[in-house]
Parts: C-alpha cells; sequence; structure tokens
C-alpha cells in the first residue's frame, strides 16, 4: 500500500478548485491551535525563569517537570483509547508506532538544549528562539526530498514572510550576546526532525490521536529518566524555587502535548513546513501576554514581525496549492 493508498483519516488535503479547495485549508485552523498552545508553552516557561532570578538551573529543571507534565497528558490519552475502544490501531505496523516515538524523543532533547542556551546566555533570548523558531525551513525541506510534497510559488511567498516575520519578533527583543549558536542550532534541527516524523507518519497512515499519545508518552518517559538521574546525583528530585512554578511547569507539558497533537493534525492535513511556520509564530502570543500580564514594551521590530507574519498567515489562508499534475 502506497502512502497516498494509506487509510489515513486525517488525509493530506485535496485539490485546490471548488470547495474542496477550502476544505484543504483545515490543516490552517489546527495550525493555529498549535500557535496557541506553544505560545503558552513559552510564556509559561519564560514567566518561571523570570520569576527564578536566584536560580541558575531553573530553565532546565522546568523543562524536566514540563517532561513529566507531557507524560501525565499521555497516560490520560492512553485510557481515553483503551476505554473508548479505538486502542491504538491507528498505528498501523512497528514503523509507524517508532515515528512518533522518534519525534517525542527529539522534541524533549529539543526542549531541553532550548533552555539549556537561555539558561546560559539569557541576554540573548531573541537571537536564539529566532533560530529554533525557524525549525520549518528545515521541515519544508525534508518534507520535499523525502515525501514529495511541492508548495506553489504564493505558498513559498506566504512561508518566507512568516518566518521573516518570527525572526523580527525574536530579534526584536534581543539584547546582549549572541554566545549559544550551537545550541541553538541542534535545536532548531531537532524541532525539525519531530514535525517532518509526524508528517511521516501522517503520510503512512497514522491516526493522529493514537500517535500523538505515543509522543506524549515518549517524552514523559524522558521526563522520568531525567528527573531519576537528578535524584541520584542529587538525592533529592528536581523542584523550583516556588512550588507554584513547578506547578506551572507541569501545566506547560499538558499545553506542548496539545500544541504537538494540532500540529500533528496540521502537517498531516496540509503542508508540513508552513504549517511548521504557522506554530513558530506563537512568538506572537508570547510577546502580547508579556506585554499584558509582565509588563513588557514592545519594539517596532517586534511590531512589525508581528504584522509581517500575521500578513503571511493571511497569505497561505488565500493561497491555492499545486495543482495535482504539476505536483506528481
Amino acid at each position: 500500500m502506497t502512502a497516498a493508498e494509506a487509510p489515513c483519516p486525517e488525509g493530506t488535503g485535496p485539490g485546490p478548485s471548488g470547495s474542496q479547495a477550502g476544505k484543504g485549508r483545515r490543516w490552517l485552523l489546527f495550525a493555529l491551535g498549535a500557535l496557541v498552545f506553544f505560545g503558552l508553552t513559552n510564556f509559561s516557561l519564560g514567566f518561571i525563569a523570570e520569576k527564578s532570578a536566584g536560580d541558575p538551573g531553573a530553565s532546565v529543571k522546568a523543562a524536566m517537570i514540563l517532561w513529566l507534565g507531557t507524560g501525565l497528558l499521555g497516560v490520560g490519552g492512553a485510557v481515553f483509547l483503551l476505554f473508548s475502544g479505538r486502542g491504538f490501531s491507528g498505528l498501523s505496523g512497528s514503523s509507524a508506532l517508532l515515528l512518533p516515538v522518534a519525534a517525542g524523543l527529539t522534541l524533549a532533547l529539543g526542549m531541553l538544549l532550548l533552555k539549556a542556551s537561555l539558561a546560559a546566555n539569557p541576554l540573548a533570548k531573541g537571537p536564539i528562539v529566532a533560530i529554533t523558531s525557524s525549525n520549518s525551513l528545515v521541515v519544508a525541506l525534508l518534507a520535499l526530498v523525502f515525501v514529495g510534497e511541492k508548495l506553489s510559488p504564493w505558498q513559498w511567498a506566504a512561508f518566507m514572510t512568516i518566518v521573516a516575520g518570527i525572526v523580527m519578533v525574536s530579534l526584536g527583543g534581543a539584547d546582549g550576546r549572541f554566545e549559544m549558536v550551537g545550541y541553538a542550532l541542534a535545536a532548531m534541527l531537532l524541532f525539525g526532525l519531530t514535525n517532518f516524523f509526524l508528517k511521516l507518519a501522517g503520510a503512512r497512515g497514522c491516526d493522529s490521536l493514537a500517535a500523538a499519545v505515543v509522543l506524549w508518552l515518549s517524552v514523559g518517559v524522558c521526563g522520568l529518566l531525567a528527573c531519576a538521574s537528578y535524584w541520584l546525583a542529587r538525592s533529592r528530585w528536581p523542584g523550583l524555587e516556588h512550588s507554584g512554578l513547578g506547578w506551572l511547569a507541569l501545566l506547560a507539558g499538558v499545553f506542548l502535548g496539545l500544541g504537538m497533537l494540532g500540529i500533528k493534525k496540521a502537517v498531516t492535513r496540509g503542508p508540513a513546513g508552513p504549517a511548521a511556520a504557522v506554530s513558530g509564530s506563537n512568538a506572537i502570543l508570547v510577546s502580547l501576554l508579556d506585554l499584558g500580564l509582565l509588563g513588557h514594551w514592545l519594539s517596532p521590530l517586534k511590531l512589525a514581525g508581528m504584522l509581517a507574519a500575521v500578513a503571511g498567515i493571511v497569505m497561505l489562508a488565500l493561497a491555492r496549492p499545486l495543482a495535482k499534475g504539476r505536483d506528481s
């Protein structure tokens, strides 16, 4: 059975004509949902870092607790699948199971590297986020090479507009030296692999919810191993300065898991690169929450980047994909 014939409930989106074109753009709604959840995740982690100024390892410990939160979501999802009678039948074959497991591992490691780079040089937050958020370029390239997914010129224009907007928003808050380029680039590649693995899983007919639950559990296992290692080294479990921040990190893990479900549906139904770019625009939501809740003013560059990213998303909503004949 080929990827095109695989029984994938979400599909990869119909052709560009008539009502089918509108139906084929539903992936954008899931990408926007992922944007919201990823924005809540990143804002929560940024809030924890800001309120834990006396703890230089807060970002790394928050990442460990975040993994546990995602794992708890996975346990709840697994219970739901089992008691609903659906089970994990939506994952056809061992190779289909390995893809969401691999996505969970790369996601967990990418989050750790991101938080480690931010902890090492908090003043370089803007450039670091700009690099890691550009993982959509990696996703688009991998999808083109391995899945044969092509974009129309208008989609490429919208895609690059969003990426430019993300970079402008991130650089708008840049301050200080930027030294952690290696960690940031590694995190970008890992996030790109995560989203590509989910795209490949969708192309092979993996049910989105079942794949997301496996990913959540995979991240949770990373959290258990990390916390156990921390306990062996320090004789205590990782904890933040205030218990409320620990609960917030756990909640951020739930937000991250829900965002990954949204991006799984988005990259399955639509183009992987643009879907990852839309979800990567969560820097807009983070900036707005920073303004409303923490009083961090928006620089002109941030505002320009937000407008560019929104314009790119609107362009994607209006863009027509390549006709099937041109994409074959």
